[in-house]
């Protein structure tokens, strides 16, 4: 996993299950770091001016992306297939920004002209083809083609509460979310359907989730620190 350290500011990678960590990047044209994302081993980090590209070496390529007059607050951005997926909760949109030869695409919007949602309350997404995002008003919107898909997660006692935090991928045969209110991961398949529940004591308000089901794990964010859950 990578780690984005916005007050160092540094970016690190940690190797799991060994927790063996290293700083990759990092320095003055970090300041103002706010996100990251990883496809492999390649590194995206969305800076003020726009977006670094860290290759597996560590070396940096500066503003591989510039910095669009259209974004809005970029809540969240995702690697997914090498294009770049950006969650602008200002402008309700999804900006796309698809891998070329030299670099990426010009900003182009996912979503369809006739799909307008209403993404101000998002706390972020997850890209396996479609796109998944979780909201601070307890629900999960799903995405296929640049149009909404009606998901109503079924068979969830006791119902979700708000702040719900999602997390899938190509890889992964379900949809995790994390239940803040509730101290809980639900897991789904993705059609909906209840499968499990992981719940936890104490304060724990996580701020991103991420999964590996092949290494059997569920990592929270919380507060700067990492914790896991094991897959049953």
């Amino acid at each position: 996993v990578a780690l984005l350290d916005s007050r160092g500011p540094t970016v690190a990678t940690v190797s799991i299950p060994a927790k063996n960590g290293r700083i990759v990047a990092g320095g003055e044209s970090y300041r103002g770091a706010t996100l990251l994302t990883m496809h492999g081993e390649i590194m995206y980090v969305f800076v003020g001016g726009g977006i670094h590209r860290i290759s597996r070496e560590g070396k940096t390529t500066p503003l591989i992306i510039k910095k669009d007059d259209q974004w809005g607050n970029i809540a969240s951005f995702i690697s997914y297939g090498g294009n770049l997926y950006l969650l602008d909760t200002d402008k309700s949109r999804i900006w796309k920004y698809i891998a070329t030869d030299l670099g990426f695409s010009e900003t182009r919007e996912y979503l369809n002209p006739d799909t307008l949602p209403d993404l101000g309350l998002a706390t972020g997404m997850a890209v396996d083809g479609g796109v998944w995002v979780g909201t601070r008003d307890g629900k999960v919107l799903h995405f296929v083609g640049g149009k909404e898909e009606s998901f109503a997660p079924r068979g969830v006692e006791p119902s979700f509460g708000k702040m719900l935090v999602v997390a899938t991928t190509e890889e992964d045969r379900n949809l995790y979310v994390a239940d803040s209110d509730n101290k809980r991961v639900v897991v789904l398949d993705k059609d909906g359907v209840y499968l499990a529940q992981y719940v936890w004591t104490g304060a724990l308000t996580p701020t991103q989730i991420a999964v590996s089901e092949k290494l059997k794990l569920i990592l929270l964010l919380v507060d700067g620190k990492l914790y896991s859950v094991e897959l049953k």
